[in-house]
């Protein structure tokens, strides 16, 4: 496992403790909240440890910078396949009549591993599927 530097490597191992699961939902969200520098101090904002749940408001934080919703959106999609900036999605009535989500462009990886960050995503996947390199 990589880390972006010491204090990663620290507030990871700290947030982990804190966690009810060390499964790779837990640890990747783990990893990326506290791999960057803004959303290191915002993590209550993001997750509740508590009540071992996300908080999809803290997507809309005026904390958030660029980079660190890119962050978050990965965090958020790999703890539960989430694809929308805000709980509950946004909706429109589709072709059939019915009412259907609309999902952000920002989760698609082009928009996500496009920075500095990507190496460290990779890491974050690995650790959510359990793939061993």
């Amino acid at each position: 496992m990589i880390f972006y530097d010491e204090e990663h490597e620290e507030l990871f191992n700290k947030l982990c403790k804190k966690m009810p699961y060390l499964d790779g939902y837990h640890l990747s969200l783990a990893y990326l909240l506290t791999m960057d520098a803004v959303l290191r101090y915002h993590i209550c904002a993001l997750y509740d440890v508590t009540k071992d749940v996300i908080i999809f408001d803290g997507l809309n934080k005026s904390f958030q910078t660029h980079t660190s919703k890119k962050t978050t959106r990965l965090a958020f999609n790999l703890w539960d396949g989430s694809v929308y900036d805000s709980d509950p999605p946004e909706t429109y009535i589709n072709e059939d009549n019915e009412k259907a989500y609309v999902p952000s462009k920002y989760y698609a990886p082009d928009s996500i591993f496009n920075c500095t960050y990507a190496p460290y995503y990779m890491e974050a996947l690995k650790m959510r599927f359990e793939i061993f390199m």
